[in-house]
């Protein structure tokens, strides 16, 4: 599976998003109602973790080409209609109202995006579409009017832009332990861990799938009378609940978790003839089955490539150390920091966290380098004190620091204004 930037952060907003619920969670109900809860919740948050640990990231879309988390412009020849999408491989998270897009997104999977992929500016693409009640296919045409570059209202890896490509990688491999870039915030250490663990399960797929449950698997349930039961995970529309589970379904996503000794309990809901039937899952899994798994080709050039980047990270997790959180109340190193700024005549208010330099996957809504133009402006700013900096383009920005917050243990909230709500109960 191949995530963009945007599904990614969608992703880790959502975990936060169920962690904070499992904190906070009040009991209104009772216990096995709120035990029950629970258990939903850490296992969605498993699911979503694996997710991110076993994916494949796009860092930087190429600017001449629609791929995977490129923004583009076409025309639909019949409608004379133009529209603005993202090209992704899935859908996982896209659907999440936690980063701010203009854009639709569509996936490799669907006709419009298989059409498109590896197009250009000017090219045409063509696809066929069956309309229910009509005999002939439709066919849809139209024109690529514009690939869009990577802009700095775009969600990116901050790791994947040029800028020297990435100095401070090989500065602490290659020199001592006490150079600055080797400082980096608890979160940052976390995001190296999930790197490792995304590096190690591609080697993984190299030699052959772990025993997980996922789409193409088969797996076999045992009940308390030991019957035996057999299901496939199939990623269609359509399918049969009394021998067959669809991927994307809630009762799917709950059971990528699974392994082998784990007990299911589960009821799916479905229609058939207009009329909602249930069918149900119950049982310990004995059996997993991915003979049949479709194994993907790897966006990684080959093992040598993985193995080189998995030595080097080794070598970082042993190089870096945690910083201490900041002991006043200033914006430092790990600080979290909201800013209110005024673009094109609105306000716009951002938090993220600051660091010294991207290692791994931090994106760009969410972290900022103390050496560019924002964090170089704030460094050292008070709540309510006010800042300007020069963009790339020369132009002149202004606006305020708030709500600063040094606790290295709390996560970042998603926006200032859930932050707000938080703090203020």
């Amino acid at each position: 599976m191949i995530l963009i930037p945007e599904q990614v952060k969608a992703l880790r907003d959502k975990i936060k998003e169920l962690e904070e619920d499992i904190d906070n969670a009040t009991v209104y109900f009772d216990e096995v109602t709120s035990r029950n809860d629970r258990r939903k919740k850490e296992e969605q948050i498993e699911y979503l973790r694996r997710i991110l640990e076993e994916s494949e990231l796009v860092k930087r879309a190429d600017d001449t080409i629609i791929d995977y988390g490129t923004k583009f412009k076409i025309r639909f020849d019949k409608e004379n209609v133009e529209e603005i999408y993202t090209l992704a491989e899935n859908e996982i998270g896209l659907k999440s109202d936690s980063f701010n897009q203009d854009n639709g997104y569509v996936s490799v999977k669907g006709l419009l995006g298989s059409s498109v992929k590896g197009k250009k500016e000017g090219d045409n693409f063509r696809y066929s579409v069956k309309v229910r009640g009509i005999k002939d296919t439709l066919t849809i045409t139209g024109k690529v009017l514009k690939v869009f570059r990577k802009t700095k209202n775009d969600v990116d890896f901050i790791i994947s832009r040029p800028m020297s490509e990435r100095l401070a990688t090989r500065k602490i491999v290659k020199e001592d332990i006490d150079c600055k870039e080797n400082e980096i915030t608890l979160s940052q250490y976390n995001l190296l861990q999930e790197e490792k663990k995304r590096l190690v399960n591609a080697l993984l797929k190299f030699k052959k799938y772990e025993k997980r449950i996922m789409p193409g698997s088969i797996i076999k349930l045992i009940d308390g009378e030991d019957t035996i039961k057999e299901f496939r995970i199939v990623d269609e529309d359509v399918v049969n609940p009394k021998t067959e589970i669809k991927a994307s379904s809630k009762l799917a996503s709950r059971l990528f978790a699974k392994k082998i000794g784990d007990r299911i309990e589960e009821i799916y809901t479905y229609k058939e003839e207009g009329k909602t039937k249930k069918a149900r899952y119950f049982g310990t899994i004995i059996e997993i089955d991915n003979s049949n798994v479709t194994k993907v080709p790897s966006v990684y050039y080959n093992i040598y490539s993985v193995r080189t980047r998995l030595d080097k990270l080794n070598r970082l997790l042993n190089k870096v150390r945690i910083i201490t959180s900041h002991s006043n109340d200033t914006v430092g190193i790990g600080s979290k920091v909201s800013i209110m700024t005024f673009e094109d005549g609105k306000i716009q208010n951002i938090r993220f966290e600051v660091i010294n330099k991207a290692l791994s996957s931090e994106d760009t809504h969410s972290y900022v380098e103390v050496t560019s133009a924002i964090g170089s402006a704030i460094i050292g700013l008070k709540d309510n004190e006010t800042f300007y900096y020069y963009d790339r383009d020369g132009l002149l920005h202004d606006g305020v620091v708030y709500d600063i917050n040094n606790n290295m243990n709390e996560t970042l909230a998603k926006d200032p204004t859930a932050y707000q709500k938080r703090r203020r109960g």
